[in-house]
């Protein structure tokens, strides 16, 4: 009898075991599908241009169309996670997501596909804090989570690196609207599996607070629109938009001030490390996202590369990629987070270097070079995560998630504004060079804030806390 029922065990502990990984797989695809979208786009640029219309400002926005409402609606994202269960909130933002993605694909204008992607932006806002906090939720244990979220970021982070890639081979073989519809096949994959083998966490009473949402979107906006047309060399309209983002700003600051019930709690600013993780989170996508959009911009119009071409290009940062983030978890959990953050940024540093000394020289190899060299800085990735969400308790893991990636987004979202334009209004040389140097600039930001975020837990996890602080 004794014998049957440890068998019986067993196989438990066994199908709970596969389940688990089977689940981490997909809610690390769900990363994966985010990163995907982002950057794929980058090598159509052109092509949407010759079918659609528009000129470079305008193709921006079909980056930061997607990439300002995935920011600003996080945090938000991440509360409706919180009080309805977050894997009902990752599978309605799979819904949408797939239903946006079809709209891009059919889209006969460049307004109607921004306006897809934006829709494409709130669906990934809720898929992303929901599958973040579940992946929290499934690894309680601090270094147990490094270690899950290192694979997580290896899988992840593979799709940002392999969008250029994916998206000039659809390009080349069926077309633009290919990188949108392959959405839906692996948004019908993944969505389904999460919400079959998903937790299901019980809803928690949070308040959504909607204005302070509208306000949050219009700032972001309108700032993003603001250094757009800067580059586009439109000052008078830049300098209004730039105004009203500020003042919109300010608005969302001093709601979130007199709300009884903020979006981010006090106690939860008031960590050094959420404080300055939030911090390394901007730098790190202002870096990749803009650098990569820059690059992507001069191997097609000043190389002459073909979308193809321009995608095979960032191979090599996709490999490099992927194996930075797979190893920072396990390097995390062994030596604590503080090394791996900041070799990742000094790496980048240095590699922006060689792909600014590429861009004067005219050496398209050393600009891809440096490219793949830049991709270290996704050593930062996996342990910037568990050093943020270690800083929150598990009511407001949703919510911690949400505020981390809303920080990221909108480093990546202000850095495809800000190198753009400076790309844009320099040239093939100097602009370039301009918007390289501000990349090894967030690089070494990035260093500081990471030592700053580190402060508690610059060596190893803590053994007591069941937030790794």
């Amino acid at each position: 009898m004794s014998s049957s029922l440890t068998e019986h065990t067993k196989d438990h502990a066994g199908t709970a075991r596969w389940r688990r990984t089977v689940l981490l797989v997909a809610l690390s695809l769900t990363f994966g599908v985010v990163q995907l979208d982002a950057t794929i786009v980058n090598v159509a640029l052109q092509t949407l241009r010759t079918d659609l219309g528009g000129g470079v400002g305008a193709a921006q926005w079909a980056v930061d169309g997607y990439a300002v409402p995935f920011a600003a609606c996080m945090l938000t994202a991440g509360a409706l996670g919180d009080r309805y269960g977050h894997r009902r909130a990752c599978v309605a933002g799979f819904a949408l997501f797939g239903l946006a993605s079809a709209g891009a694909a059919m889209s006969a204008s460049l307004t109607t596909l921004i306006g897809a992607r934006v829709v494409q932006g709130v669906g990934a806002a809720l898929m992303l804090p929901a599958s973040l906090a579940m992946i929290t939720a499934l690894y309680p244990e601090p270094r147990e989570r490094s270690r899950a979220l290192g694979i997580w970021g290896g899988i992840a982070t593979l799709g940002f690196a392999a969008g250029p890639l994916l998206g000039g081979i659809l390009i080349t073989t069926s077309g633009w609207p290919a990188i949108f519809w392959i959405n839906l096949p692996i948004a019908a994959l993944v969505g389904g599996t999460i919400a079959l083998l998903g937790p299901r966490d019980m809803p928690r009473a949070r308040p959504i607070r909607p204005l302070g949402t509208a306000l949050g979107v219009i700032a972001l906006a309108a700032l993003t629109a603001g250094i757009i047309e800067a580059g586009e060399r439109r000052f008078l309209i830049a300098a209004v938009l730039v105004c009203g983002g500020l003042a919109a700003g300010w608005g969302f600051a001093g709601h979130e001030r007199r709300s009884a019930d903020p979006l981010v709690p006090g106690q939860l600013l008031r960590a050094p490390a959420y404080r300055w993780g939030l911090g390394t989170g901007f730098v790190f996508n202002f870096a990749m996202y803009g650098v990569l959009l820059c690059v992507s911009l001069l191997l097609q119009n000043s190389y002459g590369y073909s979308a193809l071409a321009g995608g095979l290009a960032a191979l090599p940062m996709a490999i490099v990629v992927s194996v930075g983030a797979t190893c920072s978890g396990f390097l995390a959990a062994a030596i604590g987070p503080r090394r791996p953050m900041v070799t990742g940024f000094a790496c980048s540093a240095a590699s922006l270097g060689v792909m600014l000394a590429g861009g004067l020289s005219s050496s398209p190899v050393m600009i891809v070079i440096g490219l793949a060299g830049l991709g270290l800085c996704s050593l930062a990735m996996p342990a910037m995560t568990a050093v943020t969400l270690g800083a929150a308790s598990a009511e407001h893991a949703g919510l911690a998630s949400g505020s981390l990636n809303t920080a990221r987004q909108i480093g990546g979202a202000v850095g495809v504004a800000l190198l753009g334009a400076a790309l844009n209004a320099g040239g093939a040389h100097g602009g370039f060079a301009t918007a390289v140097a501000l990349g090894v600039v967030a690089c070494l930001a990035g260093i500081g804030t990471s030592v700053a975020a580190t402060g508690g837990t610059g060596h190893r996890f803590s053994e007591e806390s069941p937030h790794g602080r």
